[in-house]
């Protein structure tokens, strides 16, 4: 129990926190780097793990490459809605397309699709272009809210994942939480400009996410909780090598 505890009021948080740091002080390439980490997605997972047991966890974690498309589709719902709302009214229908999505994946039987979690790699990328470029520095007030964010999230996905079930919790677990935050902030200090161009930076650093949950349960069948080591290494490495080529696409 203390462990289950534990990750809830610290782990989330405290990864959300330090990416933040990090990306602040290195610059866009660190943050897309430690933006490929399922930060979010990996602290709901061990905490189902705790709670629930490996095979429910699984069940989850399959599930969560599909849910990448929900995240798609909020990303450009915030993008478009950012040329007519301020950003109550841009988060307002990001999440109502996200939570649409998100419902029609997991009751339409396709949250454990395979060959859409893996398209849905190649949806990352075609996203990205259509995003306008423009970077801009990471408020410190940001830092708190996001940790304050990820806190709630995982503890209400842990809270209510029996009565959503296995499915719709998995294709939940990689929300925009920072994706909500961050997005809110910047269009009210910086403009859209810059709203787009951090809506291009989590839709590649979303590239790592997918790889490494694509990977996770099947690792996981082999390497226990272990497998979070290799997962790890295959989202730093997805994330960096889609920084990589979209740089070079850019130029």
């Amino acid at each position: 129990m203390s462990s289950v505890i534990a990750v809830k009021l610290f782990a989330g948080p405290l990864v959300i926190g330090l990416a933040s740091l990090a990306g602040k002080r290195w610059g866009p390439a660190a943050a897309g780097l430690l933006g490929g980490l399922p930060l979010i997605a990996a602290c709901v997972i061990a905490a189902l793990w705790l709670e629930h047991g490996q095979d429910y966890a699984l069940a989850a974690a399959s599930a969560a490459p599909a849910g990448l498309w929900a995240n798609i589709v909020y990303m450009l719902a915030l993008g478009f809605a950012s040329r007519r709302f301020g950003w109550p009214g841009m988060l307002a229908c990001g999440w109502l397309i996200y939570l649409c999505t998100a419902v029609a994946l997991a009751f339409g039987g396709l949250a454990h699709s395979l060959p859409l979690g893996v398209t849905a790699l190649a949806g990352l990328l075609i996203a990205v272009g259509w995003l306008l470029p423009r970077i801009v520095p990471l408020p410190k007030i940001e830092i708190a809210t996001r940790m304050a964010a990820a806190f709630a999230l995982v503890v209400s996905l842990t809270a209510l994942t029996l009565p959503l079930g296995p499915a719709l919790t998995g294709v939940l677990s990689a929300g925009p939480v920072a994706a909500t935050v961050i997005p809110a902030f910047t269009l009210a200090n910086a403009g859209r400009d810059a709203v787009l161009v951090q809506l291009r930076g989590f839709l590649t650093g979303l590239v790592g996410t997918g790889a490494s949950l694509l990977c996770l349960a099947p690792l996981a069948a082999h390497l226990g909780g272990w497998a979070a080591l290799p997962a790890a290494a295959i989202a730093l490495g997805a994330g960096y090598g889609a920084n990589l080529l979209m740089q070079r696409l850019q130029r």
